[in-house]
């Protein structure tokens, strides 16, 4: 009996920190510097044509837009050159108002091959509310009261753990202020190393185990 409950208590160690680690972000550079140059894809929407609809579980560059959920009731997104952007153009909503742009808590679902770090450009107004996404390793968000890059504010995360989906969102706490396009969404698809916590966590583990099959084998 104290046998199983100590290699149950080894293997929590060893397991459970890893993975349920993350990391999130607010700054762009931290972001870029903690994936240390590893392989990325990048949408920046350079690639679409203006005005082109992007319809529930269209696919484009490694991402599928699995649904749209916009509080006016349409259900598109929508390649607008009305806000500022990286490239001219950038992700808005087809709303059925004629408006090109995510109203304040709308939101879109994407799908994508096993990633272990997600980083998206809102471009917003200031002190206008907060943005950011979930996945099922965790949630990122940043507010609005300064921009990471021009009129854009950033939201990142890095997982030890892949996952294949996000909602992207915003939210003002009922003001109805915090309307959005996106203009970048970066996707890294290499693993990610542990942390230094997960490594002394999992090294207390590992010389648990160690100790303890010592002491059977001179037992």
């Amino acid at each position: 009996m104290q046998t199983g409950k100590l290699l149950s208590t080894i293997f929590l160690l060893t397991t459970s920190h890893a993975l349920a680690s993350i990391t999130t972000y607010t700054s762009s550079a931290a972001f870029d510097a903690a994936l240390a140059g590893s392989p990325t894809a990048v949408e920046d929407y350079a690639t679409f044509s203006l005005s082109q609809v992007i319809a529930p579980g269209s696919t484009f560059n490694g991402i599928t837009y699995t649904s749209f959920n916009l509080s006016a009731g349409a259900t598109e997104g929508l390649i607008t050159n009305q806000f500022n952007s990286f490239t001219g153009v950038s992700l808005g909503a087809n709303q059925s108002i004629g408006a090109q742009y995510f109203f304040d808590s709308d939101s879109f679902d994407i799908d994508f091959a096993p990633t272990y770090a997600i980083g998206v450009f809102y471009n917003v107004n200031a002190n206008s509310g907060t943005y950011g996404f979930s996945t099922p390793v965790g949630t990122a968000n940043t507010g609005s009261a300064a921009y990471d890059i021009s009129s854009f504010v950033f939201a990142g995360l890095i997982s030890t753990t892949p996952f294949t989906t996000a909602t992207i969102f915003s939210d003002s706490g009922g003001n109805g202020t915090a309307s959005f396009n996106i203009t970048k969404i970066i996707l890294d698809q290499t693993a990610a190393a542990p942390e230094p916590a997960s490594i002394t966590v999992t090294a207390l583990g590992a010389g648990l185990l160690a100790a303890f099959l010592r002491r059977r084998k001179a037992v």
